[in-house]
């Protein structure tokens, strides 16, 4: 068995440049009046033992830890992960690293990561897509001195925000006036069960109705926004309802597990039954036929989130909010 080399201390680095441990903190972290030739010195001997600083001691001297935090609902979610991806490229741009928190939609798991999470563990803070009712989620946010939150809108002092330029639930109702239009009359609607974000449902069906559009309660389910939830809603509300000839999913992970579900049924997609989605995820453009959605820049949500964050890190305390924008992209689906 191959034995671990031990890895070099401060200690280690100051007897071998035979300079005060004061000294080689104070290289280390760029402080202090130190001449040029010890300052090169003790910077050899750091080379030379392959010396690296604890992050937890540099914090300490430095109170910065050149990590920031991103809170996610839901890993395993492509649109998640395509804006861990943006805020990943631009934090190690800029020398820092990324924790990254999956609450798993679950709203006592993001309170808990949030009250574990602090500045001496992260210099800031995202949250994106928080499931947290307000009165929970502001005390948690007001602990920051640099915080973005996407997806949600919170008060200025807060935080920078990043969010779509229309209220939550607007792609939906543009698929639904979309699918009327392309002559669907009895639409049915899997809207996503967000704790702590009201779904507008009453919003859905009075729009809906206002273009004509027929509106039955029943025509309606809540699910989880997964493709399991959106499987399972589907399966029920076709099984009660053959008549639907249309069904807008929440998300395009709910509307890929409504396809499945239409295609146990024996529907054909989307000669008698029409499926939109919602935030164009990478597997909707593969399947066959591939899902109608909304073009969402996901990788660039998480670019501008952090660049936003490097900014409030670094003492820029005016609001800033960036509001992206929503397309519907047609597809086989409709």
């Amino acid at each position: 068995m191959v034995k671990r080399q031990r890895r070099a201390t401060l200690e280690d680095v100051a007897r071998e440049a035979g300079v005060s441990t004061m000294t080689v903190s104070r290289v280390v972290n760029n402080t202090g009046r130190i001449s040029e030739d010890t300052r090169r010195h003790v910077r050899e001997v750091i080379a030379r033992l392959d010396y690296r600083p604890s992050r937890a001691a540099r914090a300490l001297v430095t109170r910065q830890t050149l990590m920031i935090a991103v809170v996610v609902p839901d890993v395993t979610n492509p649109y998640f992960a395509e804006i861990i991806k943006g805020a990943e490229d631009v934090a190690w741009e800029h020398g820092y690293g990324v924790l990254l928190a999956n609450t798993n939609e679950s709203q006592a798991r993001e309170a808990a990561v949030l009250n574990q999470l602090e500045e001496t563990t992260a210099d800031g803070l995202i949250v994106v897509s928080s499931r947290l009712p307000e009165n929970i989620l502001l005390p948690l946010l007001e602990r920051w001195r640099a915080v973005v939150v996407v997806n949600r809108q919170v008060p200025p002092h807060l935080a920078a925000v990043v969010r779509s330029r229309f209220e939550y639930g607007h792609r939906s109702i543009l698929a639904a006036r979309y699918l009327f239009e392309s002559g669907r009359r009895r639409i049915g609607y899997l809207r996503l069960k967000r704790p702590g974000v009201e779904t507008p449902l009453e919003v859905f069906m009075a729009e809906l109705a206002a273009v004509g559009g027929e509106v039955r309660e029943e025509w309606y389910r809540t699910c989880l926004p997964s493709w399991e939830a959106g499987y399972g809603a589907a399966k029920d509300l076709l099984a009660q309802h053959p008549e639907l000839d249309a069904i807008v999913g929440g998300n395009d992970l709910v509307g890929l597990g409504a396809m499945r579900a239409a295609i146990e049924a024996g529907r054909h997609i989307p000669a008698d039954l029409a499926i939109t989605g919602s935030d164009d995820i990478l597997m909707s453009r593969e399947v066959t036929p591939p899902l109608t959605t909304f073009t969402v820049s996901k990788y660039e949500i998480g670019t501008v989130a952090t660049r936003l964050l490097l900014q409030r890190i670094a003492g820029d305390t005016e609001y800033h909010e960036y509001l992206f924008d929503e397309e519907l992209v047609v597809r086989g689906t409709t």
